[in-house]
């Protein structure tokens, strides 16, 4: 029976093998030592891993730090080179030093004591002193001045150097370098002109006149006016194959205007001054701007009410504006569309001159005095909601013609009359564009076309004059225009 231990020969006998206690000590021992020396191998292992790692991301971090310092590129590749393999606490360090070395380079060159640049520092004293004069004279829509310089007193002191109050130039104690004794009436002259602009345009009440009027242009003297209306031609001829144009007979009908030239002046005085009554200076060029629009207006109105309502003589025929034999006199009362309807079939059907064409054109504009201006806007459908005309029995909604407007046919558009006082007399005129009737010419706009503003003006010298006399500084106010009407085509009246 063979033996458990038993350790097969080469010559096919058993031998027994009984290991004795030391040997299987030290081979204990040696299995020992190998599993050990894995443990070993594979801890070295984990912690060269770990440590490079941690090299990769220091390195990271550092390449962050140094890309967002803000440095050139230049310097940032020179310090990713220096910091390869540093901490990221030594490569703070780096750039740190990096920056505080280029700071002292770039400070020998830098200009110290500069601060922003705002709108104070882009006026000059004048602009400032320009601008407190403006708001003194009540220029809209802008800041105040400090204020020192809300006070006229100290404004005028400010600019003449006249600290005695003698009402002259003192240049030893102006405040401004390049002030002169016509320094103060300039700044007047443009704070009047940019407050009477806002004045005018917020006159359109009085400035209705505008729509219906034609501005005619001059050689700008202030000669007579003729305004000339031609007659018209009635069909163009027929022009046969190689053949000759035929000269048109016309005529033509001349009506003269004569320029008128108005004004008035205002003085602030010396005392105004001392008081910095602003209220006072204020009220100036409102007041001026108003009468000279005003002035426009009532020579306008007059024109349909002078010699008893039926208007100005006219040179071409010697007979009234509004005359039966012009077919431009009505006499109806104006209570609804019907009479507008009588009005503008009058317009349409007046002959042309020297022709036996009709105009062929609607009146455009209806003028009213204040009592009809609301019938007029309901009349012609003006308004929010329905806008159709009631019926007799007021329950229905009937179409109102005039309610839009057409190619050819414009809506009516009604314009009161302030100077009006006749609570039922009416006009109706035609769109001066297309047939101009009304004229107007300004001796300071000679191009014509638009309405210009009344012209402001002021003292110049404190040695003439008012100033001198007495202590007053004038502005006077000058409107230089003529007007009048160059034909009975286009316009009509309703006289009752």
């Amino acid at each position: 029976m063979p033996h458990d231990n038993a350790v097969l020969l080469p010559d096919g006998t058993q031998h027994a093998d009984t290991p004795t206690p030391a040997a299987i000590l030290q081979e204990t021992h040696a299995l020992e030592t190998r599993i050990n020396q894995r443990r070993v191998d594979e801890m070295a292992a984990i912690l060269q891993e770990t440590r490079s790692l941690e090299t990769r991301i220091n390195q990271r971090r550092v390449d962050e730090m140094i890309d967002t310092s803000g440095l050139s590129e230049q310097v940032r590749s020179m310090l990713k080179t220096a910091c390869s393999g540093k901490t990221p606490e030594d490569a703070a360090t780096l750039v740190s030093i990096q920056k505080q070395a280029l700071a002292t380079a770039y400070d020998r060159t830098m200009v110290h004591g500069i601060r922003p640049i705002t709108a104070g520092d882009m006026s000059t004293p004048m602009d400032r002193m320009q601008h407190a004069v403006n708001w003194i004279f009540g220029v809209r829509g802008i800041d105040p001045p400090p204020p020192h310089l809300r006070d006229i007193r100290n404004i005028y002191q400010a600019i003449t150097g006249d600290v005695n109050w003698y009402g002259v130039f003192n240049p030893e104690w102006s405040q401004l370098a390049a002030a002169t004794t016509t320094t103060l009436a300039g700044m007047v002259v443009d704070a009047l002109n940019r407050v009477t602009k806002a004045h005018y345009d917020n006159m359109a009440t009085y400035r209705w006149y505008e729509a219906i009027v034609n501005v005619t242009p001059h050689s700008g003297t202030t000669h007579d006016l003729n305004l000339v209306t031609m007659d018209g031609i009635s069909n163009l001829p027929t022009v046969a194959e190689g053949a000759a144009y035929t000269e048109a007979t016309v005529d033509d009908a001349k009506e003269t205007i004569s320029f008128t030239k108005y004004g008035t002046y205002v003085g602030i005085t010396l005392e105004t001054i001392r008081r910095s009554d602003i209220q006072r200076i204020q009220v100036i060029p409102r007041e001026l701007i108003k009468a000279a629009i005003r002035t426009r207006s009532a020579a306008i109105a007059g024109i349909f009410t002078v010699n008893a309502g039926v208007g100005p003589t006219l040179d071409d025929d010697a007979k009234a504006l509004f005359h039966a034999d012009h077919a431009n006199l009505i006499t109806d009362v104006f209570a609804d569309a019907t009479d507008w309807a009588i009005a503008r079939t009058k317009i349409w059907e007046q002959t042309l001159p020297g022709t036996s064409k009709p105009l062929g054109l609607w009146p455009t504009f209806i003028l009213v005095p204040i009592e009809l201006y609301d019938l007029a806007l309901t009349t012609f459908g003006y308004g929010a909601g329905d806008v159709g005309k009631p019926s007799v029995a007021g329950t229905a909604q009937e179409v109102n013609p005039y309610g839009n407007s057409r190619i050819g046919d414009p809506r009516p558009i009604p314009i009161a009359v302030p100077e009006w006082t006749d609570a039922t007399d009416w006009a109706f005129i035609v769109d001066p564009r297309l047939h101009p009737v009304i004229h107007m010419a300004y001796a300071q706009n000679p191009a014509g076309g638009t309405h210009p503003m009344p012209e402001i003006f002021e003292v110049t010298s404190e040695t003439a004059g008012l100033m001198f006399s007495n202590d007053t500084l004038p502005v006077k106010v000058r409107d230089w225009w003529t007007y009048g009407v160059s034909t009975y085509i286009g316009i009509g009246k309703s006289n009752q």
